[in-house]
């Protein structure tokens, strides 16, 4: 894990965050949902016709020298010309209240937008609807006689932009990348400089209070308070946020180390540091002079584009090809002809095979690995369905590997050792007793653990196999230095974070 030191230069810290993702892009569902907090979806008219593409606009570049890097565009600036500096925590106590940081903008247009488009589909929230508007004009860009299309295209777009038509939020793409996006773009982790004792972690929406609805029923932790903010303010569940969304960010990277150090610390002075980490993130300005770089810093872009305009041409070339085999297989002598049928034969039957894979079970090879992704994570079978909307059977079957990707085999049906034994007749999710943990670490009693486990998952539409004995049985097995969720079970973020809850226990 990257760690934040105080001796960092912005500058520095933009290629450290650059390094993280020199090989692959950021998730696409994070991508959305920054773009949905801090960025636009755009169709204008301009003198000679349009002008379309995606904004981003941060007043840090690292996300968008990251972006730039693998989707192309160029990064402009609206700069404050009272520059301050921010280099001490005296600076930083005169001056936070009051500063006016430089704004930069990432511009992806029409000629290179396209990876980005693909990259995207079927990954916004809030704007899903402006995506499609965009995804449908690029079809049109380079045809004639179009414009009745366009036009109409422009004003869908337009007016997706200028109102919020709550039917056209597509809450069921909400998932845990999406969340690290809109947090990385709209997301504040706040400690108070008078009382380091309180603190939060705070997510707005204000256009689309509902979205912060469905964060909450799919997290199941945190509040909304009266302003409509989703807020976070127990200890173990912000550490748990943080876990979870952490790996994902890069604006509030840094912020969400020096904060998970903070809460995990009894030491005065660290969190003092961790505090100034915190609110020096915050406030810093940015002074950046490398805008409009043509092609330099976009070489992941330049990459894939030469890559996809060779794979291009290679299909055209074995297209003609075909056609004039076709051609000279047709006028050849009849003992030629069944070597073009079984040609044909043997690639029609593949794709017959694949054709027939998606129809039954419809799913394709992506939604596999995203389903196994989000089981590593710790997700329940039913927030998985409901994120990718999927049938329940289709993801247990993913689980059991009896549905696998196509240049995979199936998993055999082994003997279960004893661990798997034990798993396989629990009647409560890890997450669950994850829960039951930290309510018996705040002296709840059984009863009333049991109480709000059912509750959770009557408000989650599931079937309650729960009892008192189970709730007691954890409890029992805390006490005597057993342990009651596996290694195996959680991803490693999740096992320290259960590690942490025993140490608490007593």
């Amino acid at each position: 894990m990257l760690q934040y030191s105080m001796d960092y230069t912005i500058e520095e810290d933009n290629l450290i965050h650059l390094q993280r993702f020199k090989t692959n892009p950021p998730n696409p569902s994070y991508i959305a949902g920054f773009i949905d907090g801090d960025g636009c979806i755009f169709i204008r008219k301009i003198k000679d016709g349009y002008q379309s593409g995606f904004t981003v606009t941060q007043t840090r570049t690292n996300i968008l020298q990251v972006l730039r890097y693998h989707f192309g565009g160029s990064i402009t600036s609206s700069v404050n010309r009272n520059n301050k500096t921010v280099d001490t925590l005296d600076d930083l106590n005169n001056y936070h209240k009051h500063n006016i940081r430089n704004q930069y903008n990432l511009i992806i247009r029409s000629n290179e937008y396209q990876l980005l488009l693909q990259y995207l589909q079927n990954s916004f929230v809030i704007k899903e609807s402006q995506y499609n508007c965009l995804y449908e004009f690029n079809k049109l860009i380079n045809l004639q006689n179009m414009q009745d299309k366009k036009e109409e295209l422009y004003n869908k777009c337009s007016q997706f932009n200028k109102h919020i038509i709550h039917k056209n939020i597509y809450y069921e793409n909400i998932n845990i990348q999406y969340i690290a996006g809109l947090f990385d773009a709209e997301g504040c982790i706040y400690i108070s400089h008078k009382k380091l004792s309180k603190f939060y972690i705070s997510l707005t929406q204000k256009n689309n209070p509902d979205v912060l609805m469905y964060i909450l029923k799919l997290l199941q932790f945190g509040n909304i308070d009266s302003e409509k903010k989703f807020k976070i303010y127990n200890k173990n569940d912000c550490l748990k946020f943080i876990l979870l969304i952490k790996s994902y960010l890069i604006v509030k990277y840094n912020q969400a180390n020096a904060f998970e150090t903070f809460l995990n610390t009894t030491d005065t002075t660290l969190k003092q540091q961790m505090y100034q980490i915190c609110n020096k993130e915050k406030h810093q300005i940015e002074v950046f002079n490398n805008l409009n770089q043509n092609n330099n810093n976009k070489e992941g872009y330049l990459k894939h584009k030469e890559t996809k305009e060779t794979k291009e041409t290679k299909e055209t070339e074995e297209t003609e090809e075909t056609v004039i085999l076709k051609e000279q297989l047709d006028n050849s002598q009849e003992d030629c002809k069944p070597v073009y049928k079984k040609i044909v034969s043997e690639e029609t039957k593949k794709k017959m095979s694949v054709s027939i894979r998606d129809a039954k079970d419809g799913v394709s090879d992506e939604d596999i690995i995203k389903v196994r992704d989000l089981i590593k994570e710790g997700y329940k079978n039913i927030n998985i369905q409901t994120s990718l909307n999927l049938p329940r059977h289709t993801i247990t079957r993913i689980k059991n590997g009896k549905l696998v990707c196509r240049d995979e085999e199936k998993i055999n049906k082994q003997i279960l050792n004893q661990e798997q034994l034990n798993i396989s007749k629990r009647k409560i999710t890890c997450e669950e007793i994850l829960k039951v943990i930290e309510k018996c670490i705040e002296n709840w009693k059984p009863s009333k653990i049991l109480d709000y486990l059912i509750e959770q998952r009557t408000q989650s539409q599931i079937e309650n196999t729960l009892t008192i004995d189970i709730i007691k049985n954890i409890k029992r097995n805390l006490k005597n230095k057993k342990n009651v969720i596996y290694e195996s079970e959680l991803t490693k973020e999740m096992y320290v974070y259960y590690i942490n809850l025993l140490q608490q226990f007593k």
